[in-house]
Protein backbone atom coordinates (compact mmCIF):
# COMPACT_ATOMS: atom_id res chain seq x y z
CA UNK A 1 0.00 0.00 0.00
CA UNK A 2 1.21 3.49 -0.84
CA UNK A 3 0.06 6.55 1.10
CA UNK A 4 0.53 10.15 0.01
CA UNK A 5 0.82 12.36 3.11
CA UNK A 6 0.24 16.10 2.63
CA UNK A 7 1.15 18.18 5.67
CA UNK A 8 -0.53 21.43 6.68
CA UNK A 9 0.58 25.00 6.17
CA UNK A 10 3.74 25.84 8.14
CA UNK A 11 4.04 22.20 9.18
CA UNK A 12 6.50 19.41 8.45
CA UNK A 13 6.38 16.36 6.23
CA UNK A 14 7.97 13.89 8.67
CA UNK A 15 6.18 13.31 11.96
CA UNK A 16 4.47 10.68 14.11
CA UNK A 17 1.68 10.38 11.51
CA UNK A 18 4.05 9.44 8.72
CA UNK A 19 5.85 7.07 11.08
CA UNK A 20 2.51 5.38 11.86
CA UNK A 21 1.57 5.17 8.16
CA UNK A 22 4.83 3.33 7.35
CA UNK A 23 3.54 0.16 8.98
CA UNK A 24 1.13 -0.17 6.04
CA UNK A 25 3.67 0.33 3.28
CA UNK A 26 5.35 3.14 1.37
CA UNK A 27 4.72 6.74 2.44
CA UNK A 28 5.28 9.57 -0.03
CA UNK A 29 5.53 12.74 2.06
CA UNK A 30 6.87 15.75 0.17
CA UNK A 31 7.87 18.92 1.97
CA UNK A 32 5.54 21.49 0.43
CA UNK A 33 5.50 25.25 0.06
CA UNK A 34 1.93 26.41 -0.35
CA UNK A 35 2.74 29.89 -1.67
CA UNK A 36 1.66 29.08 -5.25
CA UNK A 37 -1.48 26.91 -5.26
CA UNK A 38 -1.61 26.08 -9.01
CA UNK A 39 2.10 25.20 -9.07
CA UNK A 40 1.77 23.07 -5.93
CA UNK A 41 -1.22 21.26 -7.41
CA UNK A 42 0.67 20.48 -10.64
CA UNK A 43 3.61 19.18 -8.62
CA UNK A 44 1.29 16.94 -6.57
CA UNK A 45 -0.42 15.65 -9.71
CA UNK A 46 2.97 14.47 -10.98
CA UNK A 47 3.62 12.76 -7.62
CA UNK A 48 0.25 11.00 -7.82
CA UNK A 49 0.89 9.87 -11.39
CA UNK A 50 4.37 8.61 -10.50
CA UNK A 51 3.52 6.86 -7.19
CA UNK A 52 -0.11 5.76 -7.72
CA UNK A 53 -1.08 6.11 -4.04
CA UNK A 54 -3.82 3.91 -2.61
CA UNK A 55 -4.84 6.62 -0.14
CA UNK A 56 -4.20 10.33 0.36
CA UNK A 57 -3.86 11.73 3.87
CA UNK A 58 -4.03 15.50 4.15
CA UNK A 59 -4.06 17.90 7.06
CA UNK A 60 -5.55 21.42 6.80
CA UNK A 61 -4.06 22.92 3.60
CA UNK A 62 -2.83 19.44 2.69
CA UNK A 63 -6.45 18.33 3.10
CA UNK A 64 -7.51 20.89 0.51
CA UNK A 65 -5.10 19.41 -2.03
CA UNK A 66 -5.86 15.85 -0.95
CA UNK A 67 -9.58 16.41 -1.46
CA UNK A 68 -9.16 17.63 -5.04
CA UNK A 69 -6.54 15.04 -5.97
CA UNK A 70 -8.67 12.29 -4.45
CA UNK A 71 -11.71 13.39 -6.42
CA UNK A 72 -9.89 13.71 -9.71
CA UNK A 73 -7.90 10.47 -9.46
CA UNK A 74 -10.59 8.56 -7.52
CA UNK A 75 -8.29 7.89 -4.59
CA UNK A 76 -9.83 7.55 -1.12
CA UNK A 77 -8.77 10.16 1.40
CA UNK A 78 -8.34 10.73 5.10
CA UNK A 79 -8.59 14.48 5.67
CA UNK A 80 -7.86 16.20 8.99
CA UNK A 81 -9.58 19.58 9.37
CA UNK A 82 -9.27 20.11 5.60
CA UNK A 83 -9.18 23.67 4.30
CA UNK A 84 -12.04 23.02 1.87
CA UNK A 85 -13.11 26.65 2.17
CA UNK A 86 -10.10 27.42 -0.08
CA UNK A 87 -12.12 25.82 -2.88
CA UNK A 88 -14.38 28.87 -2.86
CA UNK A 89 -11.34 30.98 -3.78
CA UNK A 90 -9.25 28.62 -5.93
CA UNK A 91 -10.43 25.38 -7.46
CA UNK A 92 -7.64 23.58 -9.33
CA UNK A 93 -8.92 23.19 -12.90
CA UNK A 94 -12.45 22.66 -11.59
CA UNK A 95 -11.48 19.12 -10.56
CA UNK A 96 -14.66 18.11 -8.69
CA UNK A 97 -15.27 15.31 -11.16
CA UNK A 98 -15.68 12.03 -9.30
CA UNK A 99 -18.75 11.42 -7.22
CA UNK A 100 -17.67 7.98 -6.05
CA UNK A 101 -14.48 8.79 -4.15
CA UNK A 102 -14.59 7.88 -0.46
CA UNK A 103 -13.59 10.76 1.79
CA UNK A 104 -13.07 10.22 5.51
CA UNK A 105 -12.93 13.52 7.34
CA UNK A 106 -11.87 14.28 10.89
CA UNK A 107 -12.95 17.65 12.20
CA UNK A 108 -12.32 19.39 15.49
CA UNK A 109 -15.52 20.79 16.94
CA UNK A 110 -13.62 23.75 18.37
CA UNK A 111 -11.53 24.57 15.30
CA UNK A 112 -11.38 28.34 14.86
CA UNK A 113 -8.98 28.18 11.88
CA UNK A 114 -11.14 26.01 9.58
CA UNK A 115 -14.65 26.35 10.93
CA UNK A 116 -16.28 22.90 10.97
CA UNK A 117 -19.75 24.19 10.09
CA UNK A 118 -18.40 25.56 6.80
CA UNK A 119 -16.73 22.23 5.98
CA UNK A 120 -19.98 20.39 6.66
CA UNK A 121 -21.99 22.87 4.59
CA UNK A 122 -19.64 22.52 1.59
CA UNK A 123 -19.72 18.73 1.73
CA UNK A 124 -23.52 18.73 1.73
CA UNK A 125 -23.66 21.16 -1.20
CA UNK A 126 -21.23 19.09 -3.27
CA UNK A 127 -23.16 15.88 -2.60
CA UNK A 128 -20.05 13.74 -2.53
CA UNK A 129 -19.78 10.57 -0.45
CA UNK A 130 -18.03 11.07 2.85
CA UNK A 131 -17.91 9.86 6.39
CA UNK A 132 -17.14 12.35 9.09
CA UNK A 133 -15.80 11.97 12.60
CA UNK A 134 -16.05 14.88 15.00
CA UNK A 135 -13.65 15.23 17.91
CA UNK A 136 -13.50 17.51 20.95
CA UNK A 137 -10.39 19.23 19.55
CA UNK A 138 -9.26 22.48 17.97
CA UNK A 139 -7.42 22.86 14.64
CA UNK A 140 -4.35 20.82 15.52
CA UNK A 141 -5.20 17.12 15.29
CA UNK A 142 -3.60 15.18 18.15
CA UNK A 143 -1.82 11.98 17.16
CA UNK A 144 -4.36 9.83 19.05
CA UNK A 145 -7.22 11.43 17.12
CA UNK A 146 -5.40 10.85 13.82
CA UNK A 147 -4.94 7.16 14.65
CA UNK A 148 -8.57 6.80 15.75
CA UNK A 149 -9.88 8.39 12.54
CA UNK A 150 -7.48 6.33 10.42
CA UNK A 151 -8.64 3.10 12.04
CA UNK A 152 -12.32 4.04 11.72
CA UNK A 153 -11.82 4.89 8.04
CA UNK A 154 -11.11 1.27 7.16
CA UNK A 155 -8.48 2.45 4.68
CA UNK A 156 -5.42 1.09 6.48
CA UNK A 157 -4.97 -2.66 6.60
CA UNK A 158 -1.67 -4.32 7.45
CA UNK A 159 -0.27 -6.74 4.93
Amino acid sequence: MTSLYLHGLNSVNQNSRTDWLQQFGKVVNPLLSYSNIPETYQYLEKLVQKNCPDVIVGSSMGGYFGFHLGNYYRIPTLLLNPALVMTLLVRPDNRLLATDTKHTISIGKYDTVIRPEITLQLLKEWRLPYQIFEYETEHQTPFEVFVDAAKKSGLFIKK
